[in-house]
């Protein structure tokens, strides 16, 4: 099936939203277009990682062929060695060239699906040689050959993440009727949340009631929290108490020949810049009924396609149940048939 021109690049973004906040690398869809040189560039900085890694791919259309077809072809997928990757800052225009590498060597493997996985080139930098700082500009620069000009896009390197330890307060009170409140603090810049809970329990093995396997469940409570004052660094998102027992018991079945234990809840909050926010806002107001079937091209990279961000993320761990919400966990009329002791 030939895929039209753009068609994919919405869906597209919005899982590379969730893979890259969670700080994946998979940016696998399909981009077309009348030919020309077109670099398409995904990247996210962040303070936490030790190395940044920028995947760089160009956009290609065979006349009245399948870009499906020749995305499996690397040598029509990548830039060759000629062409340059650069991260600038703009302060002082200081400029670091990354290396050109095979992602699967550093432990970066393409998964399987539409594109070429042998090689899975992308750009390189230690975080040691460039150092970045919270607050500062960094421009990203293409360069590939006469008379092209550079492609740029630029983001603002984002701070940390702090939890804040009284939203909620540990042991947590998860009542059917009560608003259970989650806050943070966060460099303004940071515009786009995603939350999630990470459940860790344990489940003995039928037969053998003294052997257990620890587990965990992830609940993504929101992946796409819009701060919404740029005043106050707090972020915070509210949730019914119902809603942990009802996610369990869609998550887990019933079971009478094994126990569970409930050990600890950890929060985990990813934050993104600004560009993705304003990929959300593109897609929602295209979304259902009233929206477009024109659906926008979004990028943030000029003189070609895709995104330029940054990223920052924490994890509160440790945190556990009252006594009342362990009640419910137990004898709750959503929960009982799951043999939490």
């Amino acid at each position: 099936m030939k895929i039209s021109p753009f068609r994919l690049i919405m869906n597209g973004l919005r899982a590379l939203f969730l893979s890259l906040l969670l700080g994946g690398c998979s940016t696998d869809f399909v981009l077309e277009a009348e030919w020309k040189d077109l670099p398409v560039a995904y990247g996210f900085l962040s303070l936490q990682d030790t190395a940044h890694y920028i995947r760089v791919e160009k956009a290609f259309l065979e006349p009245g062929g399948d870009a499906t077809r020749i995305a499996r072809i690397a040598d029509s997928l990548y830039y060759d060695e000629r062409t340059q990757v650069q991260l600038q800052r703009v302060s002082n225009g200081q400029t670091f060239t990354l290396q050109r590498v095979d992602g699967a060597l550093e432990g970066y493997p393409r998964a399987e699906g539409v594109f070429a996985t042998t090689p899975n080139i992308l750009y390189k930098i230690k975080a040691d040689d460039i150092r970045l700082r919270e607050g500062e500009t960094i421009r990203l620069r293409i360069l590939r050959a006469e008379p092209a000009a550079p492609a740029t896009a630029e983001t603002t390197v984002l701070g940390e993440i702090n939890p804040r330890e009284t939203n909620p307060p540990s042991p947590m009170n998860f009542g059917y009727d009560r608003n259970v409140v989650f806050a943070w603090d966060a460099p303004i810049a940071a515009r786009l949340f995603d939350l999630r809970l990470l459940l860790h329990y344990r489940e003995s093995t039928p037969g053998a009631p003294g052997v257990f396997t620890s587990k965990t469940l992830i609940w993504v409570l929101n992946s796409e929290i819009l701060r919404d004052n740029d005043q106050t660094p707090r972020v915070s998102h509210t949730i019914r108490g119902e809603e942990l027992y009802r996610f369990l018991q869609a998550s887990l079945e019933p079971v009478n020949d094994r126990i569970r234990i409930l050990d600890r809840v950890d929060i985990q909050i990813t934050g993104v810049g600004a560009e993705l926010s304003e990929f959300l806002n593109i897609a929602r107001a295209n979304a259902g009924l009233t929206g477009s079937q024109a659906v926008p091209v979004f990028t943030n990279i000029s003189g070609g396609r895709g995104v330029f961000s940054a990223r920052t993320a924490a994890v509160r761990t440790g945190l556990t149940l009252n006594g009342a919400s362990l009640d419910s966990l137990r004898n709750g009329v959503y929960t009982r048939n799951l043999n939490f002791q």
